[in-house]
């Protein structure tokens, strides 16, 4: 089936923030820690906080310890102060928007101003409005509720920040046409306004609108009343298991939507099940290229090709291209190593990517035995072709294995806070050993290694980090240290435009190739992409970061061949 996801969905800024603060909590405030009420509208990430000792807490004892977190409605001014004098630590999770419409409400009630609130009366972030209003607060959430208000003169206007755009300038025309003089501030959170324009798009675009979000959630129910207004067929579901699949089927194209409240992992979950859903009006072709590279992807399969090829380039770059092994080897390792590791890692992938996690589960004994085989290939052509760096060779190999046991990753979990990025980093220095250091110390080769070294190194170092961004909150929510979990994502974009530029560098004055310079281009154009699409697990994505590498490599290989052959004519 094809699918279209919203550029603009899942976790808004504040949302994001509020878990960022929690998960921060969870490893570092006293103990106990809990929230305010649910942190989020959104079953299933409050059940994973719980996994790491974050629970809500519902109303406020005369006496307390530890932590607690407000969430990013916000609450009282009232309610704040009762918290501290209970005996909480406290850590205000509010939204940086949310706390502008307080500020804003407070401001104008003490200068005397009614405060009128355009919102839903039961909302959380309402309620909290409301404290900072006082009793110049009032409330509607529809034209006709107008008549209900007394007569006003001096008054300002505010909305609730997930407010649907149409509605509050609707009510905003007619409260100035019958009490002319009033102050209006536009405090729609911006997501929330391009949440509700894509979707708009979308309806445009698809037969149907998928909407995934908790159903307790206000802007998730929003957004599908937006569709439903737009007259298309609406299904709002809070997992992958509530899409009614027999019904779907009948759909050529499908759009994705969430609500601020949703992560990433369960968009995830949607799009994969959608993608895999037959469609009448999909080419069987089509379903079973799709199915191929999906397996390709699953089995690690793609990658082993990737290092191959990156190695082979090198090779040829070193004037020994006919020394095939090399490829082979780093290609068995990577496989092994990369292998083994998911293997010990099914927790965060069933967040990140649950059909690979099914994959991986269903097929684990022969995975596992596949995985050593490939390291014992690995020893046996480093100790026949290889033998000046056999040791280097045992020494990645032992690294590897015990990276991927569980008590070491548990015990590293808390020093990667002093090192981030060493998942990415690790795995780019095994990529450039295999692809530049060992032939290089194999066959005493009297060329520098550090140019390739350095090349091989960003290549790989640029498609792990890649990878890593897809899958930035599941990581985060189980603990794994991944540069996007430990930097943000908006560090981790600027740490690869740098690692981009390096890389271009490397290619002119190094490589001295400028026909590569494609390849940064690549890179920026799929960096672009991802700024785009960072929701759900893609196809696109992920298979046009599988072939960073092996464009790379065919492009070298090819370049050198065509070289040879015109010195040759």
């Amino acid at each position: 089936m094809q699918v279209v996801m919203a550029q603009k969905a899942g976790f808004c800024m504040g949302v994001r923030r509020a878990v960022q603060i929690a998960l921060r909590a969870a490893g570092e405030a006293p103990p106990p820690v809990y929230t305010y009420g649910p942190l989020i509208h959104n079953a299933q990430a409050l059940m994973l906080l719980e996994t790491l000792n974050v629970y809500p807490l519902k109303g406020i004892p005369t006496q307390g310890q530890g932590t607690i977190i407000i969430r990013a409605h916000g609450i009282p001014p009232q309610e704040k102060e009762a918290l501290k004098k209970a005996g909480f630590h406290v850590i205000d999770g509010t939204c940086p928007r949310v706390l502008r419409v307080q500020a804003l409400a407070r401001r104008y009630s003490r200068q005397g101003f009614h405060v009128i609130i355009v919102g839903d009366p039961e909302h959380a972030e309402v309620k909290g409005l409301l404290g900072y209003a006082g009793d110049k607060g009032l409330v509607i959430s529809s034209p006709q509720e107008i008549d209900s208000l007394p007569p006003l003169q001096k008054y300002v206007i505010l909305s609730q920040t997930t407010q649907d755009t149409v509605l509050y300038t609707k009510i905003v025309q007619e409260l100035l046409r019958r009490f002319p003089g009033g102050k209006v501030y536009n405090t729609i959170c911006n997501a929330t306004h391009e949440r509700q324009k894509e979707v708009r798009r979308l309806c445009k675009l698809c037969e149907a609108i998928v909407v995934v979000g908790g159903k307790n959630s206000a802007n998730t129910k929003r957004l599908a009343q937006i569709a439903q207004q737009e007259g298309r067929e609406v299904f709002l579901v809070e997992t992958a298991h509530d899409l009614p699949l027999k019904r779907l089927q009948k759909f050529k194209r499908v759009g994705v939507t969430a609500g601020a409240s949703t992560p990433n992992w369960v968009i995830n979950q949607v799009i994969r099940t959608l993608e895999n859903l037959p469609s009448p009006y999909e080419p069987g072709w089509k379903r079973w290229l799709r199915k191929l590279l999906r397996f390709c992807f699953e089995s690690n399969l793609a990658l082993g090709l990737g290092i191959f090829v990156l190695t082979l380039s090198n090779l040829v770059l070193m004037g020994l291209p006919s020394k095939i092994y090399y490829p082979l080897m780093a290609s068995c390792f990577c496989f092994g190593a990369h292998t083994l590791n998911r293997l010990m890692d099914i927790k965060s992938l069933r967040l990140n990517d649950p059909f690979r996690a099914q994959f991986l589960e269903k097929y684990r004994p022969f995975l596992l035995g596949l995985s050593l085989l490939s390291y014992l290939i690995t020893l046996f052509m480093a100790w026949t072709y290889a033998r000046s760096a056999f040791g280097l060779v045992v020494f990645l190999t032992l690294i590897t294995i015990i990276y991927s046991l569980p008590f070491f990753s548990k015990k590293q979990a808390s020093r990667a806070r002093w090192f981030p990025g060493v998942r990415s980093l690790f795995i780019a220095l095994a990529w450039m050993s295999f692809s530049t250091l060992v032939p290089w110390i194999s066959e005493n080769h009297p060329q520098s290694p550090y140019v390739l070294m350095a090349f091989s190194f960003l290549i790989a170092f640029i498609r792990a980090v890649f990878l890593e961004i897809l899958e930035v909150q599941g990581d985060g929510f189980v603990g794994k240290e991944t540069l996007p979990v430990f930097v943000g994502e908006k560090k981790t974009f600027q740490i690869l435009y740098v690692a981009i530029g390096l890389l271009a560098l490397v290619i002119v004055w190094g490589i001295r190739m400028i026909t590569l310079l494609f390849i940064p281009v690549y890179c920026l154009l799929l960096l672009n992409l991802y700024r785009k699409r960072l929701l759900g697990q893609s196809l696109l994505l992920e298979g046009l970061t599988e072939a960073l590498p092996i464009t790379t490599g065919i492009a070298i290989v090819r370049k050198a061949f065509i070289y040879k052959h015109s010195t040759q004519g």
